[in-house]
């Protein structure tokens, strides 16, 4: 695997991992290039934190909202990301380089937390938590990779690819361990340095079990075995516990002094919102119109999401031809809330609680979980509450806001966009129970961890999208994956070759992931009529 043991080099090298590989060949092949001096585990906590947050807070961004359609750009000629028009190597190298270095210095902080005479179990179980965090996304974006051969530099340069479920059952077993060390309480051996949860050994094996149960979710797509094994989870909270409240969701939180910032502030990113316009597709799933098309009533978090332009809520066609940018712009779409999100404090979101509820509303669904107490219909409410909650703080930053309350709350659970009963009828936006779990999930996943709405997306494909006429850069079909970097390819060519034959196709955006939709149905949910 390609990557890079940097932790140390420079504060703004650490918040932005795409710009970090320069010398990168030299410094994979000797590690040793670099000095580290008297590191202690502690000393690349910071980094690593502020790194991969940065990172999702980008990734969500530019490449997540764009791929599945909460935003796209219909502005001029570049940016074509919703067409998938400039999706090429650069991108596929950036991405795997990133999430790659992040994993490789957990890795290596989890050397330096269990070396003789420094032994800090606390900083060991953080970075083996840190490094599942981004081999998941690595996985989950390109599909195999490789695992118990990673990060042995010029011990092995070629290592062996392995297959997802193995890996996710990889990633589940570091998790097992960090939440275990963590059982015991342990306190770091330097304070201080942690900007999710403040050293607290309890939220940090939350975390860890709560991503543990996101991993199973997604495993669901390979085997229903894997509902067994969260199943387990929730007959047994003592061993696995997961969050209970929004006070656990994961999160970095940034500041306003550097190099603490937020990539998605206005330092480093200055016409950027303006020029992605939320779609067509995502209004029509939060603001209802009456019958002379005037807005009528709208999901709580719409105004925090986004801005209007034009008096009312409108969106953008996503994947549409270049030739229709004018039409679309003149429809004035709504952009990105830039008083929410432009933010040099704005926090990145990792993992949130309702993700928990909505897991467990699908499996109850499914008849595939137990959980005391609820229906799919409590756990699904609970978790659009959550969702809502989560956000209803962030209205503050709006010129012009009226408190989230629990009425509005009620409102919404009993709207069309909404409702639960009223899907299950078959009145709501969404026509079946389903539908309504997995859309809402997709909208509580709105600028959370990097890459996730994405995977759930192709994990489900829900909400249905419609893939746009200006698509044909992709052979209009949205991307199922990433490829493999070219460089990836040319050093590592006979394992490469032997993981695109374990999945099936060629080094594409069109080969399936194991756990996807498209892999168990053998097609896509709703493809356009030229998709090959």
């Amino acid at each position: 695997m390609k990557a890079i043991r940097l932790f140390a080099i420079a504060a703004a090298c650490m918040l932005t991992a795409a710009s970090c590989t320069k010398d990168f060949e030299e410094i994979n092949r000797n590690p040793n290039k670099l000095t580290y001096g008297d590191i202690q585990a502690y000393n690349m906590l910071e980094s690593l934190e502020y790194g991969i947050g940065g990172q999702y807070q980008y990734h969500a961004g530019y490449w997540t909202n764009n791929l599945i359609q909460y935003t796209c750009y219909v502005s001029g000629a570049v940016r074509l990301l919703a067409t998938y028009y400039s999706i090429a190597n650069g991108n596929w190298q950036s991405v795997w380089d990133s999430y790659a270095r992040f994993a490789s210095d957990a890795d290596h902080m989890v050397s330096l937390a269990t070396t003789e005479g420094k032994e800090d179990p606390f900083y060991e179980a953080l970075a083996l938590i840190l490094k599942s965090t981004s081999l998941y996304t690595l996985t989950t974006v390109f599909g195999d990779i490789p695992f118990t051969e990673a990060f042995q530099f010029s011990d092995n340069l070629t290592p062996e690819f392995e297959g997802q479920e193995a890996v996710l059952n990889h990633i589940v077993d570091d998790l097992d361990k960090a939440s275990a060390l963590l059982a015991a309480n342990p306190k770091p051996l330097n304070g201080g340095l942690d900007a999710i949860y403040g050293d607290s050994a309890a939220k940090w094996r939350k975390y860890a079990n709560s991503l543990r149960m996101r991993i199973l979710c997604l495993e669901t797509g390979i085997s229903d075995s894997y509902w067994t094994k969260i199943q387990a989870m929730i007959d047994d909270p003592a061993t696995y516990p997961v969050f209970t409240s929004n006070s656990d969701n994961a999160k970095v939180t940034f500041q306003t002094v550097d190099p603490y910032t937020s990539q998605m502030g206005p330092k480093a990113i200055t016409s950027y919102f303006d020029a992605y316009s939320i779609t067509e597709r995502m209004i029509s799933l939060m603001a209802q119109k009456d019958d002379s098309g005037n807005d009528a009533y709208q999901d709580p978090r719409l105004v925090i999401f986004a801005n209007q332009k034009g008096g009312k809520w409108t969106g953008a066609t996503a994947g549409c031809l270049r030739t229709d940018f004018g039409g679309e712009l003149d429809k004035k779409p709504a952009i990105m809330n830039v008083d929410v999100l432009h933010r040099d404090d704005m926090d990145a979101f990792i993992m949130d609680y309702s993700e928990i509820l909505f897991i467990e509303a699908e499996g109850v669904l499914q008849g595939k979980l137990t959980v005391p107490g609820q229906t799919a219909k409590t756990l699904y409410e609970a978790a659009v509450t959550a969702s809502i909650e989560k956000w209803a703080p962030y209205i503050k930053y709006n010129a012009k806001y009226r408190e989230i309350n629990a009425s509005a709350i009620k409102e919404f659970l009993a709207s069309d966009l909404a409702g639960y009963d009223k899907a299950v009828a078959g009145t709501a936006v969404c026509k079946s129970a389903e539908e309504m779990i997995l859309t809402q999930k997709w909208l509580s996943l709105y600028w959370v961890g990097g890459f996730e709405p994405y995977t759930h997306w192709r994990h489900y494909e829900y909400p249905v999208l419609t893939i746009g006429d200006g698509t044909i850069a992709n052979d209009y079909e949205l991307p199922t994956r990433f490829a493999y970097p070219n460089y990836t390819v040319s050093t590592n060519n006979k394992n490469v070759k032997a993981a695109l034959a374990r999945m099936g196709g060629d080094n594409d955006m069109h080969l399936a992931l194991d756990w996807s939709y498209k892999k168990k149905h053998g097609g896509n949910r709703n493809p356009h009529p030229l998709a090959k």
